[in-house]
């Protein structure tokens, strides 16, 4: 740990940046502060892997995965942006050598440390392979000890790099499973075998499968022919590990236990309470009690006391994205490490800032009652090839609500997490988009039998217009009210608003037709409901008089459409393009055409952040798909980063800066910035 030089950057992604820690294949190592004074490690990601898609794309999707297997022995990821100028990731912070310093300066550890710290382990990879991630580079390198416990790193970091040919060529072989060095497909069975290598190097503090003496012909190739073809020499493990580590050092994955059986074998998981200091020797604790001192002589003055430990309070999950590789961050373990991708709150009381916080939930304030009151699905679903869908972002854009047949899931999109299920028994087919209050606590679905309005704080729910076939909801932006569109009305008024302090109505605007989707614009000036034959009408939100109608005649639906802020007029498909009109005249004021070829408009939206339209394309009776992406202002392509994905259903963040949508290739869901960079996956 050193000061920073001038030309270091003294912040990234919001944590003020204090010391630099070290480099790695991936970039340099700080460490940050987040703007509560909590510690992170924040990691500056060299451009060449933050501009490779097929990094980004493996980080992304293992990020999520491996977010699902926090634990109490795996330290979390706190926040990513590869798409920023300056590319980052911030993890947790431990004060705790690795464990390859630790046993190289204080000595092979004891049976009763030994025991302790294999159950940490086998938990920990337990986790993550019941949650379908495989580790792929565990080595002691790659786990941390402290006072409370050993804690796995690099989690989620292992195939983007893994794709690395440099990196493969960089990993421990002693330490990697034949299959693997084979160019056999990876599995769980890899970790297993890793495992037992760590093991046996922390009760003998030598390498497996090296030679009995060291010389300079014990190389990288001398080590690969010993894991293929030798079994590993166990003379120094305990007697009660023997056979278990043996059997995780066998050269057949079939042979070797899967992580929850070595966990019962070995005595199940650990007590909750986290052990004390002593389940280390006396030098290994004097290790780690120089590297917490170094902490607080360096850091503390800036960041405040070093984390408690506790018991794991919820086995939340959480954060999506690119991630790290990180061969030179095995070396940074011996101060304080970077520790990547899975999380365990109650492991460090630890969180960043709202981008890059554990699961999203909304803004409202008791995120607990959220969960325990309505609870996600034990097996969300993931896939929508064969799903009508309908997605909404919440006002902080941190939660995507994606609604189908049987109700709304809840998902904090960065951590790939359901955090909970809002049921819906009279169900829209198609749905219709989620409706969210201002301030992130109500939610309003559609329903054939009323909206049914949800308080996320409580879990208790309300049936407004119970009498109605509701077909579109939106709350106006001060909260105030809830406006429901109905499938019919005697009086020909179509757009009912109701008081949302008593759920009373509180008026009614003129229709032209049976009205749709629902939305306001931002700034809060006009109501628009999209009509269920084409067209849209909008209102001036203050006055309540209608403005116009937009009529459609390309039958695109009553979803298929925006509304620009500030009187900036109405997007809609019309044909082969998407034009925009002035509700008032039902002129066009501008039209934006997709590139050649059968795919026409189906959908679009209006990015406020990059003043940019974007529409999904279809071509009907095909599978021709994709993002036509043009710039409001002059109505030109524009030019994105990344080639544009394709999606339908599509939906667009409040604040413009994060698109959702299908993915019509693989029926996922995926998240992403308007330069078009996959933000996150929604993989359960």
């Amino acid at each position: 740990m050193r000061p920073l030089t001038p030309d270091e950057p003294d912040s990234l992604g919001g944590f003020r940046l204090i010391a630099h820690l070290g480099s790695g294949d991936l970039g340099a190592v700080y460490l940050g502060v987040d703007s509560a004074g909590r510690p992170a490690a924040v990691r500056a990601v060299r451009g060449e892997f933050a501009a490779d898609p097929g990094f980004r794309t493996g980080f992304a999707r293992d990020a999520a995965r491996a977010s699902r297997a926090r634990g109490r022995f795996t330290p979390p990821l706190l926040g990513h942006d590869l798409s920023a100028e300056r590319p980052w990731v911030a993890t947790g912070f431990v004060a705790g050598p690795c464990l390859r310093d630790l046993v190289r300066g204080a000595g092979p550890l004891p049976g009763s440390s030994l025991l302790l710290l294999a159950r940490g382990l086998a938990e920990a990879l337990e986790r993550l392979h019941d949650r379908g991630c495989v580790h792929r580079d565990l080595s002691p390198a790659t786990v941390l000890v402290d006072a409370a416990g050993p804690r796995l790193i690099g989690l989620g970091i292992g195939r983007a790099l893994a794709d690395s040919a440099a990196r493969r060529a960089a990993r421990p072989p002693a330490y990697t499973a034949p299959e693997y060095l084979a160019g056999r497909t990876v599995l769980p069975a890899g970790d297993l075998f890793s495992l037992g290598a760590v093991l046996l190097f922390a009760a003998t503090g030598r390498d497996p499968f090296g030679a009995a003496a060291p010389s300079a012909a014990d190389t990288p190739a001398a080590v690969v022919r010993r894991v293929l073809r030798d079994p590993a020499d166990l003379a120094g493990l305990p007697e009660d590990l023997r056979g278990l580590v043996g059997a995780c050092l066998d050269k057949l994955p079939e042979n070797r236990p899967t992580a929850a059986r070595l966990l019962d074998e070995l005595g199940g998981p650990l007590p909750e309470v986290p052990p004390a200091p002593e389940w280390l020797p006396p030098r290994a604790r004097a290790s780690v009690a120089r590297n917490e001192e170094s902490y607080r002589s360096v850091a503390a003055p800036a960041l405040g006391p070093l984390p408690q430990h506790g018991p794991d309070p919820s086995p939340a999950n959480p954060a999506a994205g690119p991630r790290p590789r990180g061969r030179t961050l095995l070396r940074l373990c011996a101060l304080v490490s970077v520790l990547l991708l899975i999380a365990a709150v109650g492991v460090y009381a630890l969180s960043g800032p709202r981008e890059a916080s554990g699961p999203a939930a909304p803004s409202c304030p008791p995120r607990g009652g959220v969960v325990e009151a309505l609870p996600p699905p034990a097996d969300p679903q993931t896939v929508f090839s064969d799903t009508l869908v309908e997605l909404s972002f919440s006002p902080d854009g941190a939660t995507l609500a994606v609604a189908t047949g049987d109700g709304v899931t809840l998902w904090d999109w960065r951590s790939s997490l359901a955090v909970a299920h809002l049921p819906n028994e009279h169900p829209l087919l198609p749905p219709a988009p989620t409706a969210f209050g201002p301030d992130g606590c109500l939610v309003a679905q559609p329903s054939r039998q009323g909206a049914v309005v949800t308080d996320l704080a409580t879990g208790r729910s309300r049936t407004v217009a119970a009498d109605a076939v509701v077909q579109g909801a939106a709350f106006d932006p001060g909260g105030g009210e809830l406006a429901l569109a109905t499938d019919s009305d005697p009086e020909g008024r179509y757009l009912h608003l109701y008081d949302t302090s008593t759920w009373e109505p509180a008026g009614t605007l003129p229709g032209s037709g049976g009205l749709g989707d629902v939305r306001y614009t931002g700034d809060g000036e006009t109501v628009a409901a999209g009509e269920t034959g084409g067209g849209v009408v909008t209102w001036r939100a203050d006055g309540l008089h209608r403005i116009g109608v937009v009529r459609d005649r390309s039958g695109a639906g009553a979803g298929a459409y925006d509304v620009v802020p500030g009187a900036g007029g109405v997007l809609i498909p019309r044909g082969d393009r998407v034009l925009l009109v002035d509700p008032s005249t039902d002129r066009e004021v501008r039209e934006f055409v997709p590139p050649e070829g059968n795919a026409v408009p189906v959908d679009v939206v209006y990015s406020a952040s990059g003043d940019l339209v974007l529409a999904a394309l279809l071509a009907p009776g095909t599978t021709e798909a994709g993002l036509a992406v043009w710039d409001f202002g002059s109505g030109a392509p524009e030019e994105t980063r990344w080639t544009p994905p394709a999606l339908y259903p599509i939906a667009i963040s409040p604040d413009g800066s994060r698109l959702a949508g299908v993915r019509q290739e693989t029926g996922e869901i995926a998240v992403y910035d308007m330069e078009l960079t996959l933000m996150g996956l929604l993989t359960g």
